[in-house]
């Protein structure tokens, strides 16, 4: 059966629920993602994680009759980025496979050549390529996009605004504002954006710059009490951080030991300390 069959998907979720218990009650692992035959589980011992890897690879092979593919099954230190779903993940941003661009591109030179051979049409052609805009817009590829869609007004050349290809621009109106254009350092703009009620990841693809730097202006913000810290992460998180700081000097690396929990970055732990400096000055 086809893998990207609707079918195939539907049973392959079924087939793999086991898989599922297994990972989440038996190994009680805390961090399990799954999309079909794609998983990913994140732990902070190397150790636990080649542990889980013998356990779930026995489970397949007894339980499921299957096993773990070897080349594609590793252990892999986040900092160096991950890959899930035609993706390379990485702390702050993601990118799309360098092989799925070179599999996009073939693609996208024989739906102009069938096009040319009247074997498909152009309404098809844009619904296809709105398609795969939509997956790329889940990474860091706003001047990809734009890119991509320069070559198809050249390839496809219309008048016609009901046939153009367009990204949705509704968040990234606010850098055409005046008032925006006048604001200057860096940080108050992205304070600005805030305001507009957009979130860190928002502002990133609006400013088009490194989500850590929208980090270090939230910082500074917040220190400065321009920002509220809860404008920028959640009660739940600000508290649970908070309680593991002592002091106003605690270094990042202490408090992020005393947390021990991988879904709390450096960067909200710098902005809850943050509030702590401000909190403290005269």
């Amino acid at each position: 059966m086809p893998l990207g069959n609707l079918t195939s998907q539907f049973f392959a979720n079924v087939y793999l629920n086991e898989l599922d218990q297994f990972v989440k009650h038996t190994l009680k692992a805390k961090y399990y993602i799954r999309y079909v035959d794609d998983f990913v589980i994140l732990h902070s011992s190397k150790n636990q994680l080649e542990n889980w890897k013998q356990e779930i690879n026995y489970f397949l092979k007894n339980r499921l009759k299957i096993e773990l593919h070897n080349d594609k099954s590793k252990i892999l230190q986040l900092s160096g980025g991950i890959g899930f779903l035609g993706f390379r993940i990485f702390l702050y941003h993601r990118l799309i496979k360098k092989k799925n661009l070179h599999r996009f591109k073939k693609k996208f030179i024989k739906l102009f050549d069938d096009y040319k051979k009247e074997i498909i049409k152009k309404e098809k052609v844009i619904e296809i390529l709105q398609g795969w805009l939509a997956y790329f817009s889940h990474a860091n590829t706003f001047e990809y996009q734009k890119k991509i869609i320069k070559i198809f007004d050249e390839l496809f050349p219309t008048r016609s605004s009901k046939n153009k290809i367009t990204i949705d621009k509704r968040k990234y109106k606010y850098i055409n504002d005046i008032q925006y254009k006048k604001i200057k350092p860096s940080f108050l703009r992205t304070l600005y954006l805030y305001n507009k009620n957009l979130g860190v990841k928002e502002i990133e693809i609006v400013r088009d710059i490194k989500e850590a730097t929208i980090w270090e202006h939230s910082a500074k913000l917040i220190q400065m009490k321009k920002l509220n810290v809860f404008d920028v992460l959640s009660k739940n998180k600000v508290f649970k951080i908070l309680s593991k700081i002592k002091t106003k000097e605690d270094k990042l690396k202490d408090i992020k030991e005393r947390l021990n929990s991988i879904s709390i970055t450096y960067d909200e732990i710098n902005c809850v300390l943050a509030m702590v400096k401000s909190s403290k000055r005269n």
